[in-house]
């Protein structure tokens, strides 16, 4: 652990070896067929690198994916094609919970396929979150309470009227559509890949990826680790919603609820517990979780705006710039060297960051960056 802005929980149950997974190819290629299909900007940032003691520095940056300004939309998109092509009965009626980007995803995958969809949030919601999702021609019903809450919420209101819920989020009952989710996330990596080998850049030594439910972190760990020689994965949470730390650091690496407060400008990473399906592949294939408090993660948003000469100034949403405000309170001063070393991180080191969505909330950018 170093101080209360950045607390870091190595993984004591990693198993050692190379996980074995079926191909991802046919993600990519149905990916390729949608409307608005572009691999997203894969960005190196050598001054930033510089800055933190860094050899190299990539920022994945998924913002403009399919214009919905973060990266859900290939998962919510592959679970229902395979939904669709996999099942005799006809779908009629598909819902989802969220805390706002991936309730927008499947309102934007149901119109694509042509479905009704309902899109259950937190009374907490922003009004441009619930207009995002109306515009997608979804409806809005807002649960009084938290994440969690909209999610039982929606489960129990779909199972009453038939409806197909499409959730990154495996809870108990609810065990099967979501590993579909994070198939469809497997393209962020494929394109990683891809745009490092066209560039000549060389691969990462540690990728850090933001956490919330641990969808994409677990499509990371299952991309890394077939590799006999994987980087170092670091999952990236708020410390108001830990619910992956607290499980690393549970007795028997048992899922554990978040012993944080909820409170947190991290809203699309505010889970207060894990994934029931994406677990297992985390805890055995993660090496470290990052926790970061709100002011570490909008150090993130302004290290990202504010770019070197001939650099490219990406806006970031607190959630996505959660990865590379980490990484800068990992290069603060008073961090023990060989914490950095046991995380990949040095001067010799090449480190992904994983920006998983752009400025959603332009309020919140403009005062963190002071842009307006």
């Amino acid at each position: 652990m170093t101080d209360a802005q950045v607390r870091v929980v190595f993984n004591r149950f990693r198993r050692p070896g190379v996980i074995e997974a079926p191909s991802r190819a046919p993600v990519r290629a149905f990916h390729r067929t949608l409307p608005g299909y572009a691999a997203t900007p894969l960005v190196s940032r050598p001054a930033l690198a510089v800055a933190l003691g860094l050899g190299g520095l990539y920022v994945k940056y998924e913002a403009p994916r399919f214009g919905l300004g973060a990266f859900k939309g290939l998962g919510a998109s592959w679970a229902l094609h395979r939904l669709q092509t996999e099942r005799s009965a006809p779908l009629g009626t598909v819902s989802a919970a969220s805390a706002g980007n991936h309730g927008r995803a499947v309102a934007w995958a149901a119109r694509l396929a042509g479905l009704p969809c309902v899109i259950f949030l937190p009374s907490g919601a922003t009004p441009a979150q619930v207009d995002a999702i109306r515009g997608e021609g979804a409806r809005v019903e807002l649960v009084e309470g938290s994440y969690e809450d909209a999610v039982q919420h929606c489960a129990r209101v779909s199972q009453a009227q038939g409806w197909q819920v499409i959730s990154d989020v495996g809870y108990p009952g609810y065990l099967e559509i979501p590993p579909l989710v994070v198939e469809g996330y497997s393209t962020v990596f494929a394109e990683i890949d891809e745009q490092l080998a066209q560039a000549g850049w060389r691969e990462p030594d540690a990728v850090l990826i933001p956490a919330g439910v641990g969808g994409i972190l677990h499509a990371g760990v299952e991309h890394y680790r077939r590799r006999a020689r994987p980087p170092r994965i670091i999952g990236v949470e708020p410390v108001a919603g830990d619910c992956l730390s607290a499980s690393l650091q549970s007795d028997d690496g048992a899922p554990a609820v978040s012993a944080g407060n909820g409170k947190t400008t991290m809203s699309y990473l505010n889970c207060a517990e894990v994934s029931l399906s994406s677990w297992p592949a985390i805890r055995d294939g993660i090496d470290a979780m990052v926790g970061v408090d709100d002011a570490v993660a909008e150090q993130g948003m302004r290290l990202l705006f504010a770019a070197a000469r001939g650099e490219i100034s990406l806006e970031a949403g607190s959630s996505g710039a959660s990865t590379t405000g980490a990484l800068a309170g990992l290069a603060a001063g008073g961090v023990d060297p060989a914490l950095r070393e046991r995380l990949g991180l040095g001067p010799d080191r090449t480190v992904l960051v994983v920006c998983t969505q752009g400025a959603i909330d332009q309020a919140h950018f403009r005062r963190v960056v002071g842009s307006g």
